[in-house]
């Protein structure tokens, strides 16, 4: 059993924030559901190192990203953000350049190195893992072989069983896994994009996704459907010797939106 003290670390995704307040996605007041998941953190959290948000932080508006920056900031926490479908990655790297909301491509701390990637492909709501992307990755597992890696991005890599969201997945996964199994190092995969909880395993490697600070989706369905389950987070122990634990919590807040069905893109 792993002793040393670990490294804390909490998992937001799909904030989807606009410029006015009390928007609403399928239903669910997004603002809502963000400062509720923001305030359990700072209650059940409170020795968390930072924070991972993987994606989707605004929802199709760029001028969000200053709100973004006011909502995260007052955690007192290093934020570490990454692009997703409703991203804009060029203003992003404009805006989060912050002291401790900004976007990094990699980092280190402690035993660990996080890489984050982009997985956002213009045009669309499908994910793609550019050739810059997948060689950013080889070369940060090559130049550190001995430290255990977290790899975050916004698309699930691989078909999670809920028939819609499979569409968007990661169009060259395979690619991204081939670079994965080189490198005996990298210990767990996080990802956002499906509103919802996900744990399965690749070999040793962690393959986990977190729920959304909005609305969530229902898992299995073959068509768009939105679940009554209320906003959360993902919280991950990792440790020196490269053991996780991993966990999510959930909120109560008034966002929820009733079982609602709509075609519209993750």
């Amino acid at each position: 059993m792993p002793t040393a003290a670990p490294l804390r670390v909490v998992q937001i995704t799909d904030l989807h924030l606009k410029t006015t307040p009390g928007s609403r996605l399928w239903g669910a007041d997004v603002d809502a559901g963000l400062n509720a998941v923001l305030a359990h953190i700072r209650e059940r959290q409170p020795a968390a190192d930072f924070v991972l948000a993987t994606g989707d932080l605004v929802g199709d508006e760029p001028s969000a990203y200053r709100r973004l920056l006011q909502a995260l900031e007052p955690l007192g926490l290093p934020v570490y953000c990454l692009p997703g479908n409703h991203d804009f990655p060029a203003v992003m790297s404009r805006t989060l350049r912050g002291d401790r909301v900004r976007w990094e491509r990699y980092f280190v701390a402690g035993h660990w190195q996080f890489v984050l990637l982009d997985s956002s492909f213009p045009g669309t709501p499908d994910g793609h893992l550019a050739s810059g992307e997948l060689a950013l990755l080889d070369t940060v597992l090559a130049t550190d072989p001995a430290r255990h890696t977290l790899v975050c991005l916004h698309h699930n890599p691989l078909p999670v069983g809920t028939g819609w969201l499979d569409t968007m997945t990661v169009s060259n996964g395979a690619a991204l896994f081939a670079v994965l199994d080189r490198y005996p190092q990298v210990r767990a995969v996080a990802w956002g994009h499906i509103h919802g909880e996900f744990a399965d395993r690749r070999g040793d490697v962690h393959l986990l996704a977190a729920p959304a600070t909005s609305v969530q989706f229902k898992p299995d369905a073959p068509e768009p459907r939105v679940d009554d389950l209320p906003p959360g987070y993902r919280w991950f122990e990792l440790y020196p010797d490269g053991a996780i634990k991993t966990g999510v919590e959930r909120v109560a807040s008034p966002v929820r939106a009733n079982g609602l069905t709509r075609r519209v893109p993750a």
